[in-house]
Order: C-alpha cells, then structure tokens, then sequence
C-alpha cells in the first residue's frame, strides 16, 4: 500500500440497518446504571440534541443526549483543546449524575466487533458531522436505543461515552431517565482536582481588567 493511499479517511457509510440489527455488537447497561454529563449552568441535563451540531445527533423528532461515565471525560469533551480553562468558563458549567433506571442497550462502537460493517476510530474524531450522524440515524432504525464511543479528546480509552436517543421534545416525558444531583461546577473543586492530576489541564482565575 502506497503513503498516499493511506491519506484518506476509511470510515465507511452505515450499512443498510437490517443488516446492523442482527449482529452490530452491543454494549447493556443495566438498570440503574449512572452517567455524568457536563452542561450549562441552570439548565436541564436531560438535553436531546436535533441541531445537527453534535457527532451523533439525531434529526427531529428525535434527538441525542450525550453523557459519559466518568466525570472527567465529560469536562474532556466540553473544554477539548484547551490546556488552561479560565475561571469564568467553569463557572458558565454544571456537572449532572443521571440514572438510567431502566438500563440502555446502546451500540458500541468500541468493539472491534465494529470494524467488519466499516467503522473505524476515525469515527470519534473526524468533523465530516455528516457521515457520523448518518451512522446514527442507522443504529437507531436499527434498534438501538443510543452509542458507545470513545472521546475525541480522551487519550486513555479506559471510560466511554454514551450518546443516548431520545425525544428532541422538551415537554415529552423523560421518566426513567433520572436526574440524581447537580453541582454548579466551581463547586467541584474535587473534580476539577481531579481533571488536573488526569491530564494537566488546569483551571485558573482570570485577573479584572
């Protein structure tokens, strides 16, 4: 195989969902299973994306609520890219726990199981929206009721994360999608401990000007 040939993006398109919901590996969570997810301050964390502006989200009616299990990971994906966060952006955050009272049959594209339908890891970090969230569109046709997946910016691949399908409409009822506790984020100084001795990043004051 030629370097050039090695240039080019391998994910595939999703295969027809008949086909995805005979085999397509699964990953159960059982019931009362909890995940975290990092949102705006004093907003609902039961947020189901149909903008088209997450990796995974789903067209209306339905919509994709994006949580992770580890705390970590969560703040990961909020702040990529960035090694110094200032203050005032922890602050603009919350850190929600969730329960999934009635467990959740995702598929998880952390399987190499995966790669004979044509996923590849290009399907966690590449931008092509697109081509991921026709994926998404197929798993959910095929049954599943969200994604496994790995961070884009999580290097160690130890928790996943989890899009989860769902009504785009807020007045639909989320019973069974529990809300535990929320902390306003600067009050986590635990958490935020903890992300720093994880990865380095730090969250520092920003002086008045």
């Amino acid at each position: 195989m030629s370097p050039a040939s090695r240039a080019v993006d391998h994910l595939a398109k999703p295969p027809p969902p008949a086909r995805l919901k005979a085999a397509f590996p699964v990953r159960d969570y059982a019931p009362g299973s909890e995940v975290f997810r990092s949102h705006g301050h004093g907003q609902e964390p039961r947020w189901f994306s149909c903008s088209g502006a997450g990796r995974f989200d789903l067209a209306t009616p339905d919509g994709t609520c994006y949580v992770a299990e580890s705390e970590v990971v969560t703040l990961l994906e909020t702040w990529g890219g960035l090694q110094v966060v200032p203050n005032y952006k922890a602050a603009e955050r919350d850190s929600s726990c969730l329960r999934l009272d009635k467990g959740a049959r995702v598929a998880d594209l952390t399987s190499n199981l995966a790669i004979q339908y044509g996923v590849t890891s290009e399907i966690f970090s590449t931008i092509d929206y697109g081509l991921t969230q026709l994926w998404a569109s197929a798993l959910r046709q095929a049954g599943f009721g969200g994604i496994r997946y790995w961070a884009r910016h999580d290097l160690a691949h130890t928790a996943g994360c989890l899009a989860l399908f769902g009504p785009a409409d807020p007045k639909k009822s989320l019973a069974g999608f529990e809300v535990l506790n929320t902390d306003h984020l600067p009050d986590r100084v635990d958490l935020l401990d903890e992300l720093e001795q994880q990865t380095g990043i730090v969250v520092l004051p920003v002086p008045p000007i």
